[in-house]
C-alpha cells in the first residue's frame, strides 16, 4: 500500500475516491482530516498516474453534486472532436462477452428503458446516417447520466472530460 498526502480542504472522501478511480487511478481510501488528505492506493503509482492523481486532487471541489441536466450533457458530447466521439462510441457499443451485444445494454439506471429504445431504433428501423448520428450522440447521453464519471478522463481515451454531474448550487 502507498499514501499520498495533499493539503486541501473541502474535500468528500467518498466522491475523491471515486473520481480518482474514474481517471484510471486504483484507490483503496481517502483519509481527509482538514486540511489533510491522504490517498491510499494498492501499490507505488507510476509516474503518469502519480500526475493523474495530482490533477484529480486538484480539480475536486468537495462540493455536494447532482446529476446534470441531460441537454447539458447532450451537448458536451456532441461538442466531442471526431477522434474522441469515434472512441466513445467504439467502446460504448462494443459487445460484452456472454453478456449483451453491446456495452451501453448492460446500463441499470433510470435511463436504461430509453437507451434500449434508442438501441431498437438505431439497429431496426432504418434511420439515416444523421438520424443515425443524432440517436448515438442521445443514447451516450443517457448512459453518462446513468453513469456519471464514464467520461472522465476514461482509459479509452483520456484527453475526454465529460462529468455526469455538477456541483449543487
Amino acid at each position: 500500500m502507498a499514501e499520498y498526502d495533499y493539503v486541501k480542504d473541502p474535500v468528500r472522501p467518498d466522491v475523491l475516491a471515486r473520481e480518482a478511480s474514474a481517471a484510471g487511478v486504483s484507490v483503496d481510501y481517502v483519509n481527509a482530516s482538514k486540511p489533510d488528505v491522504y490517498v491510499f492506493t494498492p501499490r507505488i503509482l507510476t509516474p503518469a498516474e502519480k500526475s493523474t492523481l495530482d490533477s484529480v486532487v486538484a480539480a475536486h471541489d468537495g462540493r455536494q453534486r447532482q446529476l446534470r441536466p441531460l441537454w447539458s450533457i447532450r451537448a458536451d458530447v456532441q461538442a466531442l472532436t471526431a477522434a474522441q466521439w469515434g472512441n466513445v462510441w467504439a467502446d460504448l457499443s462494443a459487445p460484452v462477452a456472454g453478456k449483451a451485444p453491446r456495452k451501453y445494454l448492460m446500463d441499470y439506471g433510470v435511463n436504461a428503458g430509453p437507451i434500449f429504445v434508442f438501441d431498437w431504433s438505431l439497429y431496426v428501423t432504418g434511420p439515416t446516417a444523421a438520424q443515425v448520428k443524432a440517436g448515438q450522440i442521445s443514447l451516450t447521453a443517457l448512459y453518462v447520466q446513468d453513469n456519471p464519471s464514464y467520461l472522465i478522463r476514461p482509459p479509452f481515451d483520456s484527453s475526454i472530460d465529460v462529468d455526469g454531474t455538477e456541483p449543487i448550487p
